[in-house]
């Protein structure tokens, strides 16, 4: 269940980091006047380049996390892997309910909060 977990999780990232550079970062960088929020231009596109991708960083850590538990399964993981389990499930939820299912997201996180879930309680 962890391995599958980690697995999809790695894979969001990296859609994630690559789709969202592709068809998100790059537009709305090109936007003519972008703020500059008291700063250089240099300093807006990198605070927003940076955060999308600390995203993707994010997750890869949840996802090693998820290999050490499997490697290493104390009862007291089960408590780290129910709350993994339910913020994917608030994320997949969210994108699944305010997109209205247009991003795929919740695809990927439904399904990784219910392996987390069952990892967790078996």
């Amino acid at each position: 269940m962890l391995i599958a977990a980690a697995t999809l999780t790695v894979l969001v990232g990296l859609f994630h980091s690559i789709a969202g550079e592709i068809r998100l970062i790059r537009p709305l960088l090109a936007i003519p006047g972008l703020p500059t929020l008291g700063h250089g231009p240099w300093y807006v596109r990198s605070l927003i380049r940076t955060a999308w991708h600390l995203t993707t960083l994010t997750w890869w850590g949840l996802a090693v996390m998820m290999l050490i538990i499997h490697g290493d399964p104390a009862p007291q993981h089960r408590a780290l892997l129910a709350i993994c389990s339910a913020i994917f499930a608030i994320s997949g939820l969210a994108a699944l309910t305010l997109s209205r299912a247009k991003h795929p997201a919740w695809l990927a996180f439904l399904p990784i909060a219910a392996l987390l879930l069952i990892a967790a309680w078996t």
